[in-house]
């Protein structure tokens, strides 16, 4: 199983109650094929551009483990529903490389003590 993230844009135009019903049916569908982490709703937004003429939507982020086939179908039922703005699920660490850490100088030793370093030995050259 796969680490998932897809965060989903709704229609802010239609009832509560059809927004309510439409992340729910994301979450059934998620539940039928894999676990949910964790559901984040971001509520109502200004959409940075119109989208079929609408400019706010409802968002919501879902957090899951799942097999492979699940974001496929997951993608199928979206570009059917008209209520579903947009939507965007990615892998979380898809190849398994652990992130990169972060850049830190030895203690003690600055940036700008590396560059007087190295322009020192260039000159001596």
């Amino acid at each position: 199983m796969k680490r998932y993230e897809t965060i989903l844009v709704v229609d802010a135009m239609i009832p509560d109650e059809s927004i309510a019903s439409e992340f729910d049916a994301v979450a059934k569908l998620i539940e039928s094929q894999g676990n949910i982490t964790r559901v984040d709703r971001w509520g109502k937004r200004r959409l940075a551009y119109a989208i079929r003429k609408r400019t706010h939507g409802e968002y919501a982020a879902f957090y899951y483990n799942a097999e492979a086939g699940l974001p496929a179908e997951l993608e199928k039922r979206l570009r059917i529903n008209e209520n579903a703005l947009r939507w965007l699920t990615v892998v979380e660490n898809p190849s398994g490389i652990p992130p990169a850490p972060t850049a830190a100088a030895p203690e003690g030793v600055s940036v700008i003590d590396e560059i007087e370093e190295k322009a020192k030995k260039e000159g001596d050259e």
